[in-house]
């Protein structure tokens, strides 16, 4: 491959198309080549042409110096060679995509600790067949490394978060809810003491133990939504289960849940994440959605585990109102443990979240 005179771009072929090089005319042909070469030569810039069978016919000193070869060693053979086996099959299948399509692709691909930003960018000869493919992979390791670092510090800043929760709701249990309790009991004890003609009193005392009943109720409401207990002690289904039934007694919402059988252990990260969800789910639907029913329902499949949580209330249109700050905390924690979540509303319809993780992830201890 070289420029000729008129600063068009010569193929191994002989045809000639237009570059847009215009910028670099000025210069003398040997100054152009060495200008070329060097941005050929980008250190972080893997550079390699092909025919359309892979043979290689061009590669720049990077690409040979990240495979350990010589560029004159590399000019005739197959870039198949220098693939790791695994990689060789979806190669083949970007190739083949470029060729038929005529439009380039990109994606990542990672060779044992080095990330890159690939692309395969066709080459057309004078009658629009796609004669070559240019595979430009650039190395974006310390890219994923920042992101990963990135990752693993929010993780555990929520961590700590959930950490702090926790010793918030076992300090709200064991002072304000005993120091409630009791006093529920005193005013049981002096209404039961009540004789005859006092009924005035007994109503008051009756109606200030309903209302210290209810605000038990919505005490231990708030305990549940900063750190229930139970997320420690047992198993997410079971958890989940007994979450959804204390709600729905809490709350007169009619609660479904359902978990398929077997589930894998669930690291207390993505089980934390899951729970939060079918949290936020609830809450809207007994706040917002004015729904009767919500269904519940915890799954397991190809190392994934997902949660979905669907009422039959009023809706909305998600992209008025799917950004509120509980969603998109939702939506960040799913993000940072390489999961997916999803909002689906209609207005009259109902709402549906849905959240899938992976039971590992990436870099995790």
């Amino acid at each position: 491959m070289y420029y000729d005179d008129d600063s068009r771009w010569q193929s191994p072929t002989g045809a000639h198309r237009t570059t847009g090089a215009s910028e670099v005319e000025w210069m003398a042909p040997a100054q152009r080549d060495k200008l070329l070469q060097a941005l050929l030569d980008l250190p972080t810039d893997a550079i390699v042409l092909v025919d359309r069978e892979g043979t290689i016919q061009l590669a720049n000193a990077t690409y040979a110096r990240r495979i350990e070869k010589r560029v004159d060693e590399l000019i005739g053979s197959t870039i198949w060679e220098w693939y790791a086996p695994a990689q060789v099959t979806h190669c083949k299948i970007m190739l083949n995509q470029v060729i038929a399509t005529g439009a380039p692709v990109h994606f990542v691909d990672q060779r044992g600790k080095q990330w890159n930003a690939v692309t395969f960018y066709p080459l057309l000869d004078a009658t629009g067949r796609v004669e070559s493919v240019l595979i430009h992979a650039r190395d974006i390791t310390a890219q994923i490394d920042a992101e990963e670092k990135l990752k693993r510090a929010v993780l555990r800043a929520i961590t700590i978060q959930e950490d702090e929760r926790r010793r918030i709701s076992q300090d709200l249990h064991d002072d304000l809810g005993q120091s409630l309790t009791a006093l529920i009991l005193n005013l049981k004890s002096i209404d039961s003491r009540l004789t005859l003609g006092q009924e005035e009193v007994g109503t008051s005392l009756k109606n200030a133990i309903r209302n210290v009943e209810n605000l038990m109720r919505q005490i231990r409401l708030v305990l549940y939504q900063l750190r229930p207990p139970s997320l420690d002690t047992l198993p997410l289904p079971n958890a989940l289960e007994l979450f959804c039934g204390s709600f729905a007694q809490l709350t007169g919402l009619r609660v479904d849940f359902s978990s398929q059988e077997g589930l894998p252990p669930i690291p207390p990260l993505q089980a934390t994440a899951l729970y939060r969800l079918v949290q936020e789910g609830l809450n809207n639907a007994a706040k917002h959605a004015r729904a009767t029913a919500v269904w519940v329902n915890l799954d397991y499949t190809d190392g994934e585990v997902s949660v979905s949580v669907e009422d039959n209330g009023q809706g909305f249109d998600p992209l008025q109102i799917g950004r509120g700050l509980g969603l998109q905390s939702i939506r960040d924690r799913f993000a940072m443990l390489n999961g997916t979540f999803d909002v689906e509303s209609v207005v009259g319809k109902g709402t549906r979240l849905f959240g899938a993780l992976p039971l590992t992830l990436s870099g995790e201890a």
